[in-house]
């Protein structure tokens, strides 16, 4: 950059923006005379290149390798806190953004580009996003319950919007959804073509130079620790190296036949951990709840109360109590976790495909004894993860393993590891405790969820008087995020509620719910799902002598109004989802056929939670551990689906990769009832037999 182009972008940056806010630094590729790559401040602003990784710096060594340009370090108050995002400017016109976010399939790269683009006022295709790299991109929060497009994409625009004033002098300003022309578009996945011709790279795929594979020596209990072990018998097969540190033990080779052929000869023995028969776990639960307190500012609060729940259940003219359980159940991405860690000196190099690489940072960190700016994550979008890969169980095996051998390490997990070395949703058994009116009206609910959680607690329907609360448990197995967190379990409590009030009274079970909403939104939403599904609340009886039954759901759940209607035939023991109908209202739509996708793919998924899926323990050890012993959706499963989402320009958007999965548990129970006329309070609701 001419010495006149650097005043003039100091000049900008002072009567423009904020310095406060605003770094604006020259990236030269060669520092003149030396021939080394050094970065400059814009004169005037006082930045200095730092290491540590704070909201405003970068580390040294991502600092230097970023080529040419100009960088921008931008702060945005949002969330209550300073929000860091980072452009750069390539000298050939083009931009590098940079975002802690990922990609596992859920289309966050081609909205993020879509953010900057549009704020930046350029084809999408001259940015170039880099994801998930702790020492190129800012920490801006994980990729987890659905907060990249309520979140993430408002920082990124107010960013990007600010690179752009600093470059043409103009207004930094928004740009309006009615003038948008690349948000609000059916923007393409951007590594689409790489997905289906196969060039597309994904964790299990990832090598590199002089790399060992590591097969780590698994008890068969869920949690023990190791009493004795005997590698005599494994040592002997040559090309392999048994390596330990602590209880964990690893057969290492550059070839990973041989290494899992080495591994299956290690003779150890383990001290397991009891675990609580499963049947017992409601009593263990209610038994060892903590009472919650309330804690308004909490993403999920943990108890919401409005009124005098015992005074309104003793008003009631009617009063039921019931209760509701579901089981752990496991994530199973397409694709297995699988790392690879390389040591350079004190300083370690995870490439992976974890959800959120500064808390998998973090966990190497502590597990390898180093600082946290000694680790870097490099994040290639994985397939899959729902809220599995939130954790750096497999990274930190890889970082432990390649210090100990010496050299790369690669840690590829199998299906029966995904299963049972990582956790599982919990587990949970809710109390609901509701009355009625003389009107037939809700005038009281006590709702208790024991273990699963907090999230999706608060009911879309207008209550005088309830207590809605999440006690915490004990839980003696493992335990973590799932698509949605608790709002299944939650919502198919509440949901099932209204169905059994709608029916004790005989009253169509949407005339019931909308008896209790106020939100308008989401009564357009239920009465435009009920007209497309034809809602007819009369019982069937097919051709063939099966018997059919609709059910509905709704939600307002992460700020999205949300219905579903489901039609079923039951013959036999055998049961099918033949239609299903479903609208979403997540306000402005920022990529309508990617929310769509979204909408589609989480009911899908909800389909196996809600009919089949269980994980099963014994008394030490995890028994679900492959996929034949364990259904989740197929093909042959799918019914016919119209899934259609309402664009609300005006309105702020919502995220969408969580809150559909909620409606179908509900939506299901409620139509096996209307066929069979049974109610059933557990899931799953139709375990394979």
């Amino acid at each position: 950059m001419t010495d006149d182009a650097r005043q003039a972008y100091k000049a900008r940056f002072a009567r423009d923006l904020e310095p406060e806010r605003y770094e604006i630094f020259e990236l030269l590729e060669e520092e003149p005379g030396t021939g080394s790559t050094a970065g400059y401040g814009v004169p005037g602003t006082g930045y200095e290149p730092q290491s540590g990784g704070g909201a405003g710096s970068i580390d040294r060594r991502a600092f230097l390798a970023l080529g040419g340009g100009l960088l921008f370090l931008v702060s945005v108050r949002a969330q209550d806190r300073d929000v860091p995002v980072r452009v750069q400017v390539v000298p050939d016109g083009t931009y590098r953004a940079f975002t802690g976010k990922m990609d596992m399939g859920q289309g966050a790269r081609a909205l993020l580009t879509q953010a900057f683009a549009e704020e930046l006022g350029v084809d999408i295709a001259r940015v170039d996003l880099v994801m998930g790299d702790t020492d190129l991109c800012p920490d801006d929060g994980g990729t987890w319950a659905s907060l990249t497009t309520p979140q993430t994409v408002p920082v990124i625009r107010r960013a990007a919007a600010t690179v752009r004033a600093a470059r043409t002098g103009g207004a930094d300003t928004l740009t309006p959804p009615s003038a948008w022309r690349v948000l609000g578009q059916s923007v393409r996945r951007l590594d689409g073509r790489a997905i289906v011709t196969g060039a597309r790279v994904y964790p299990t795929d990832l090598r590199v130079p002089g790399m060992q594979h590591a097969v780590v020596v698994r008890s068969p209990h869920h949690k023990a620790t190791m009493a004795s072990i005997d590698t005599r018998e494994a040592e002997a097969v040559p090309g392999v190296r048994l390596v330990r540190d602590g209880d964990l033990v690893a057969a290492v080779s550059a070839d990973p036949a041989l290494a899992r052929r080495a591994a299956a000869r290690v003779r150890a023995t383990w001290t397991p951990t009891p675990i609580t028969p499963q049947a017992d776990w409601p009593a263990l639960f209610r038994k060892t709840a903590v009472a919650p307190v309330e804690q308004p500012d909490a993403r999920y609060p943990p108890l919401l109360r409005r009124g005098d729940v015992d005074a309104g259940l003793r008003s009631a003219v009617r009063t039921r109590t019931d209760a509701y359980t579901l089981p752990p159940i496991a994530h199973v991405p397409l694709e297995p976790r699988a790392a690879v860690a390389s040591w350079e000196g004190d300083a370690v190099t995870v490439r992976c495909g974890v959800q959120a690489p500064f808390l998998v940072r973090q966990e190497v960190a502590r597990a390898c004894g180093i600082p946290e700016a000694r680790v870097r994550i490099i994040v290639t979008g994985s397939g899959g993860g729902f809220g599995g890969k939130q954790r750096g169980e497999c990274e930190v095996e890889a970082a432990r393993l390649a210090r100990l051998v010496g050299a790369p390490v690669r840690v590829a997990w199998t299906r029966e590891e995904e299963f049972t070395c990582s956790y599982t949703r919990p587990a949970g058994v809710l109390d609901v405790e509701s009355g009625i009116d003389a009107d037939g009206r809700l005038v009281a609910v006590r709702f208790t969820n024991y273990n699963s959680g907090a999230a999706g607690l608060r009911w879309p329907y207008d209550v005088p008087n309830h207590w809605i609360g999440f006690a915490r448990a004990q839980a003696d197995v493992r335990q973590g995020s799932y698509r949605s967190l608790a709002a299944v379990a939650n919502a198919f409590a509440r949901e099932s509620t209204m169905d059994t009030w709608a029916r004790e009274l005989g009253v169509d079970p949407v005339a019931f719910r909308l008896r209790h909403i106020t939100d308008a939104r989401l009564r357009t939403v239920i009465e435009e799902t009920t007209r497309r599904f034809g809602w007819s609340n009369a019982p069937m009886t097919a051709p063939n002598g099966s018997r059919r039954g609709v059910g509905m759901s709704c939600a307002l759940e992460k700020d999205a109004r949300l219905a579903l209607c489901v039609e079923v035939e039951v013959r036999g023991a055998n049961l099918r989802v033949t239609r299903m109908v479903a609208t979403g209202d997540f306000g402005a739509a920022l990529n309508p056929d990617a929310l769509q996708n979204q909408m589609t793919g989480a009911l899908i998924q909800g389909l196996g939670g809600a009919l089949w899926e269980s994980v099963t323990f014994d008394a030490t050890s995890q028994r679900t551990r492959r996929l034949s012993e364990y259904r989740v959706p197929r093909f042959s499963d799918m019914p016919v689906m119209d899934v259609q989402v309402i664009d609300r320009r005006d309105v702020e958007p919502a995220g969408a990769g969580e809150s559909p999965i909620t409606l179908m548990a509900p939506a299901v129970a409620a139509a096996i009832e209307h066929a069979t006329g049974e109610r059933r309070r557990s899931l799953p609701l139709w375990p394979s037999r």
